[in-house]
């Protein structure tokens, strides 16, 4: 039982020191207003971009096992003088009274712990689970085939991969449960930016505590920041490099902005409205730079433009060259600018209309707009990957953009939130793509608390804290529902068992190939069944959008008729809901090997 636990712990200790070797430049490239482990969260944070980074690139060569190793030795060897710089720079984090640290320390400690126990149980779930479906299956796939590439049969794993290669990284060194036990240090970096912007704003080191307890405990972050979920990291990214940039007086400044923008680009893509936004944010602090000073000022900003580019580019021209269109699949009203490989029209089609069903939110129009507040807070159930973001950014933030109204700092941060609100509000509703709103509106709402205690009375410093206080003990309440069956798998052998049994897809038919020696390649013919479980090589030839990755079929039992030449050992058919069996009886060329409830697996004569 604890010997997984061990080796996810040994795999995410690793990767954290070949991410300091990596990022360790990158403290020499902040602003001088950033202190002590501030400035030590950004640079891992960092080097854990630019590790992915370089493996990615490497990866379009070769991705084995030894070539990981390799340069993850090589990155380690890089951290030893950076990390004892940062062992003495820890000295000098500001110090902060005791009683004022203690309780929204115990609440970031809490959040921080269950993430991480409940990390080490077994990833289980069918394919509407996206751990299972694409950000887990694409690194098993790469190492099993030496090679980062898109798995043909899902379409989602042309996504920009900076945390999936992190992942393979994970896997090959930590086993199969460090991807997951990984959530705990991404949502730390989070915390650790969030709680740096606040101080930031003039915040002292225990309202900074306050920042991360607020957004740790706000359930539609925690919702996009376990179970491989990426949301956090990208947010994290987002938040460095406005953390950076709009403080940016000197070229590295503006190189390590820059960078931090082509990282977001490189986890999501809805990096790329994040770019535009930041970008927006960076013309204006030009703008309002001295004439004298102004020429000189864009040309940082153009080189910052162009590392961003740079930094993100490899992903998207990977895609163009492979798949025919630089965003894979293509989302609404792009298709038609490119030929998408393996997407038929109607596939192309069901995938629009899943995006348009999930971004739908509260509607459209300038009321629904307005309302936004209100409906992030209390009808979370309309925004999926939600749960809600508690009480404080309705009730406290307004008070803390009045106490901040004349902070420049504080006006980018609020015109980046605005920005970011209405590309989010015009593409896709979906709760967790608002991470780094939710962060910027937990600062602002400990910057109104204080303005409260400062300015108002008994009641109003009373109910303050009554408002901050529910708003925690709902999200601590909802962060536990949300991992209580993990947090038992974790700890109970027996219950990770019937959680397996129950949670994991077929998977008699899968110990069985996984098991049998005489099976080389699986040819599973529902496109619902989650490849994700297959230790085997595997051709699934209708994905889980419609891909065709078989050339010439259009259908599985057309790539059926292919096996023999497809070098198929054995044939996977299940009874699901979106097919019945698909070999109706008797085929010649087809044994039947293996039976079970729903499930038969056949081998290729």
């Amino acid at each position: 039982m604890w010997w997984p636990a061990i080796k996810a712990i040994f795999g995410l200790f690793a990767l954290s020191v070949a991410a300091a070797g990596c990022g360790a430049w990158i403290t020499s490239a902040l602003p001088r207003s950033s202190k002590g482990v501030e400035r030590a969260g950004i640079a891992l944070l960092g080097g854990m971009g630019l590790f992915s980074l370089g493996l990615f690139l490497i990866g379009q060569v070769s991705f084995t096992r030894t070539t990981i190793v390799v340069s993850f030795v090589a990155a380690v060897l890089l951290a030893f003088r950076p990390l004892w710089r940062a062992a003495r720079d820890l000295t000098s984090i500001p110090e902060a009274n005791g009683k004022e640290v203690l309780l929204p320390g115990l609440v970031v400690v809490l959040v921080l712990t269950i993430t991480a126990i409940a990390g080490t149980s077994e990833i289980t779930g069918d394919w509407e689970r996206d751990t299972v479906a694409y950000h887990l299956l694409g690194p098993k796939v790469w190492l099993r085939e030496g090679v980062i590439r898109p798995v043909p049969d899902n379409s989602l794993t042309a996504f920009p991969q900076i945390p999936e290669t992190l992942f393979a990284v994970l896997m090959t060194i930590g086993g199969d449960r460090a991807p997951d036990f990984s959530s705990w240090l991404t949502l730390g970096l989070l915390l650790l930016v969030a709680s740096g912007l606040g101080m930031r704003l003039g915040l002292g080191p225990g309202q900074g505590w306050w920042v991360a307890a607020i957004v740790a405990t706000m359930p539609a972050v925690y919702a996009g920041s376990h179970a491989c979920f990426v949301d956090s990291l990208y947010a994290a990214f987002v938040l460095a490099a406005a953390r950076i940039g709009f403080d940016a007086e000197r070229w590295q400044e503006w190189a390590a902005f820059g960078m931090f923008c082509g990282l977001a680009m490189g986890t999501k893509y809805t990096g790329l409205l994040a770019f535009f936004a930041l970008a927006v944010c960076g013309v204006i602090i030009l703008a309002a730079a001295r004439h004298e000073d102004r020429a000189a000022s864009a040309r940082k900003f153009g080189l910052a433009i162009a590392i961003a580019g740079a930094i993100a580019s490899p992903f998207y021209i990977r895609n163009w060259i492979i798949l025919g269109c630089p965003i894979y699949p293509p989302p609404p009203g792009y298709a038609r600018f490119c030929t998408p490989k393996y997407l038929s029209r109607e596939a192309m089609e069901q995938f629009h209309e899943y995006i348009r069903r999930r971004g739908v939110g509260m509607g459209r129009g300038l009321s629904a707009f307005l309302k936004l507040p209100f409906n992030l807070t209390y009808h979370t159930a309309n925004f999926n990957g939600a749960g809600g973001i508690g009480l404080c950014p309705l009730g406290l933030a307004p008070f803390g953009i009045v106490a901040l109204r004349r902070n420049n700092f504080a006006r980018l941060l609020i015109l980046l939130a605005f920005l970011l609100v209405i590309l989010w509000y015009l593409t896709e509703q979906e709760s967790r793509f608002l991470i780094h709103v939710y962060v910027i509106g937990a600062v602002f709402s400990v910057a109104g608390w204080n303005y409260a205690v400062a300015n108002g009375g008994k009641l109003a410093r009373v109910l303050a804290a009554v408002l901050v206080g529910i708003s925690i003990s709902y999200g601590l309440f909802m962060i536990g529902r949300m991992q209580t069956d993990d947090l038992r798998a974790a700890i109970s052998p027996r219950y990770a068992a019937m959680k397996k049994q129950r949670d994991t897809p077929y998977l008699a038919s899968f110990e069985y190939l996984n098991s049998e020696p005489s099976v080389r390649e699986v040819l599973i013919l529902d496109r619902s069944v989650p490849a994700y479980y297959s230790n085997k090589a595997y051709i699934k030839p209708a994905g889980q959008w419609g891909e065709r990755s078989v050339p010439g079929a259009s259908t599985s039992l057309e790539a059926l008729q292919k096996a023999r030449k497809l070098g198929v050992t054995h044939v996977l058919d299940v009874v699901s809901s979106v097919s019945d069996f698909q070999v109706k009886s008797p085929t010649a060329g087809l044994t039947l090997v293996f039976q079970s409830a729903d499930q038969r697996v056949y081998r290729v004569n």
